[in-house]
């Protein structure tokens, strides 16, 4: 199981050894990385399951598929199915690919046997079970390009086999017609079939042939460029998949709301399986999707969505792209690839592209594909940048077109603007050699200590005499490092003062202020954001198996969904619409508290930093812990109404004693004083609930972002399932605010609280 990982490791590691001016081919790479992997595995298979295990999972996965068809669905005989050989397959998949799927799969069942919507669990279980053959198949097509040259044709042969196996699961998704945005950009329609299966079913006889080696240059260019036209074809037939269950629920959720929930849930599932094409390259776009797609069915907006995946997905063939102009010259099989990548992302966005800028400009495009990969397989670097400049130029054109998320101020900030140009000018200064005090000093007097004393006031905190004390110590070389951390942790808490502040007036304001007004403090408060985006944008921290200390954990995207919050709030300042309030209050509260958690997350990286350091370097691990202590005034307003004890334990833990930090114990804090949060937000929630629809949805929407903060430790100690049901209760809560389903929110509820108090028992 563990070959896939290892392989990619490996070649990372070479990879990080090369300069862009070494003439070293991919493939030699993959020849010395083929070399290090026999030594390592030795005739072992590459890949966990054989030929008969896929086989029989793919036979248990169309048992699943009759089961879930009937009525009641029977949980139990579902999951006597998925026991065995296809339970395998998924915690193989799990384990190479970092995913979760068992445990996605698990809670659907048992979702199915409380009779908790079951249509819907149904869904999850089929579209998540595709996903296990999806990642199976783009796996499997990459061992064998990655171990064409240390592996014999019959080693290739059987990997192949096992790829054809695994297609079977999922060729009925790739025989599907294409989803294309109507002319009106109001809906989907049903488009001409494009062979998906059969382009794939080809693709891999080719494949086959080159698998036999009898001219091994060209049969592995072969399967270089193939690789690329199968991955690439089933992950279009995905993309179809979500446009599917998009024009489905549009077309019924006026008529039949339930089918339309249930394909809102088709389309999130199935969305999950190509988000890491989109993401990577559209983070907002992407925070946009999955918000339409886990949300309510009214709000799902086609245009929007075809635009933001054509947007990633234009990223991506720009991706290939570089890497063509890269290998051209140098790598005449990579380029091939990399040109036949290019096309097979293109050909995602033809239908669309046509439709937005016309048949010829989609001929242009097919015809620039083309010759990008004629110019590769003849290696000719002229002839590749004329079609690379022509493909760029129109997908440029193409994006322009596109109905992006996007925020527009309209308003002048220029106070809040300066002030956020000076901090990022401190940043800069703090980053040379040698630190320039009066230059810090000139950057902060104007606009950002203006900025600074208005928070004051307001607050009646010390921020503006903190950062005048720090500038002094800078400019007389006293402490200099932990100087510039209070600067730079003061002015963050500033600007976040900020983001709180105006926010907070626009709602309490809504129905007093005029649109012009409310825009002005709304921008003001995006203004304010940009100088602490960075700080949102960073990944995870938690606990390690052993709790001594801290890791990275997942990217929880927080940055983007405080981007995507502040463009939906200024959407709804018209106030014309009736849940304009609604909306904007929603998006204050994805703005507040995923800004609280980035600075909560903060807290726990410099603690990470100072176990690290304390034992070996005592000057780096007190300037985490000033770090530490300035990120947690930030937040600390958040933890100490509910746990007044925990918060004195955290502030003296970050001004004490280095060696009496104990990670464990903050986060055991932390997360006793989000809990808190939680209980009262569940608590509004009751009493609101069928009586004031709008306030038991904010509460409701505070507890799932207040939850959301403690999830990943108490995944930890609870485990993965416990993780995905309060994930399957928080989106149950959400649904019985909007409709007021009293029995749906009781059982949510029950979960919920349930969950919670083991949670808490092992915060201990």
């Amino acid at each position: 199981m563990f070959v896939f990982i290892l392989f990619n490791f490996m070649k990372g590691l070479l990879i990080m050894f090369l300069s862009k001016n070494l003439m070293i081919s991919i493939r030699k790479l993959l020849i010395m990385s083929s070399t290090i992997l026999a030594l390592v595995i030795g005739s072992a298979s590459v890949v966990a399951a054989d030929i008969q295990t896929i086989q029989s999972a793919v036979t248990a996965f169309q048992t699943i598929g009759t089961l879930r068809r009937e009525t009641p669905i029977n949980g139990d005989a579902i999951a006597a199915a998925y026991a065995g050989d296809l339970q395998t397959l998924t915690q193989e998949i799990d384990t190479i690919n970092s995913l979760k799927l068992d445990s996605d799969i698990l809670a659907a069942i048992e979702e199915i046997k409380s009779n908790n919507e079951p249509s819907l669990a149904g869904q999850v279980i089929d579209k998540t079970l595709q996903r296990v053959f999806y990642q199976s198949f783009f796996n499997r097509i990459t061992t064998i390009r990655d171990l064409f040259d240390s592996s014999t044709s019959e080693e290739l042969i059987r990997i192949l086999d096992e790829t054809e196996a695994v297609f079977q699961a999922v060729s009925g998704t790739a025989a599907r017609a294409n989803e294309v945005l109507s002319a009106d950009r109001q809906s989907i329609e049903e488009g001409s079939n494009p062979g998906l299966d059969i382009q794939i079913t080809e693709s891999l006889g080719r494949i086959r042939t080159a698998l036999n080696k009898t001219n091994p240059d060209e049969d592995f260019a072969t399967v270089a460029v193939e690789r690329y036209v199968t991955r690439m074809s089933l992950a279009r037939a995905y993309y179809i998949g979500v446009l599917r269950e998009v024009r489905g629920l549009i077309e019924n959720r006026n008529s039949d709301l339930i089918t339309a929930r249930i394909q809102l849930k088709e389309g999130e599932i199935f969305y999950r399986i190509i988000e890491s094409l989109v993401s990577r390259d559209n983070p907002t776009g992407n925070a946009l999707i999955k918000t339409q797609l886990a949300g309510n069915v009214a709000d799902v907006v086609a245009d929007e969505i075809v635009s933001e995946l054509s947007k990633g997905f234009i990223g991506r063939v720009k991706g290939e792209m570089n890497g063509q102009a890269e290998s051209i010259g140098v790598d005449r099989v990579q380029a091939m690839a990399e040109a036949s990548g290019t096309a097979a992302f293109a050909k995602i966005l033809l239908p669309d592209l046509e439709l937005r800028l016309g048949a010829e400009v989609r001929g242009n495009l097919e015809t620039a594909l083309s010759d990008l990969q004629t110019a590769s397989s003849e290696n000719s670097v002229p002839n590749s940048a004329v079609a690379r400049d022509a493909i760029t130029g129109i997908l440029d054109s193409y994006e322009a077109e596109l109905n992006l998320v996007k925020y527009s101020a309209t308003t002048e900030t220029a106070l809040i603007d300066n002030a956020v140009a000076s901090f990022k000018t401190i940043g800069e200064l703090r980053a040379e050699t040698t630190i320039n005090g009066a230059a810090i000093e000139a950057a902060y007097a104007g606009e950002l200590q203006q900025l600074t004393q208005l928070v004051d006031q307001t607050y009646a905190t010390s921020i503006d005499a903190d950062v005048s004390a720090a500038i002094e110590s800078v400019k007389a070389g006293n402490e200099i490092p932990f100087s510039l951390q209070i600067i730079d942790k003061s002015l963050q808490r500033v600007f976040a003062l900020v983001v709180y502040n105006r926010t907070t007036l626009v709602i309490e304001n809504f129905d007093g202020l005029s649109t012009d007004e409310l825009a002005l403090e709304w921008d003001r408060a995006n203004s304010a954001y940009s100088a602490i985006a960075g700080t949102a944008g960073r990944v995870n921290k938690v606990l390690t198996e052993d709790k001594q200390t801290l890791q990275d954990g997942s990217n929880p995207d927080l940055d983007d969904q405080i981007t995507l919050a502040f463009v939906q709030g200024r959407e709804a300042l018209s106030n014309l619409n009736e849940d304009d309030r609604l909306n904007v209050a929603i998006a204050r509260e994805n703005i507040v508290v995923p800004l609280a958690r980035s600075f909560l997350i903060g807290v726990l990286r410099e603690i990470e930093g100072i176990i690290a350091s304390r034992d070996t370097d005592a000057t780096e691990a007190r300037e985490k812990q000033i770090e530490g202590e300035f990120f947690y005034r930030i937040v600390e307003s958040f933890i100490a109404p509910d746990n007044p004890a925990g918060n004195n334990l955290i502030k003296t833990q970050l001004t004490g004693d280095l060696a009496n930090v104990v990670a464990n114990e903050i986060v055991i804090e932390i997360s006793k004083g989000i809990i808190g949060q939680v209980n009262r937000n569940i608590s509004i929630i009751e009493s609101t609930f069928g009586i004031d629809r709008n306030q038991a949805l904010v509460a409701s929407e505070r507890v799932s972002l207040y939850i959301n903060i403690f999830l990943p430790d108490l995944e930890l100690r609870l485990g993965t399932l416990e993780r995905v049901k309060v994930q399957n209760a928080l989106q149950d809560l959400r649904e019985a605010s909007e409709t007021d389903d009293v029995s749906k929110a009781l059982t949510a509820g029950s979960t919920l609280t349930g969950i919670i108090a083991a949670y808490e028992n092992e915060l201990i």
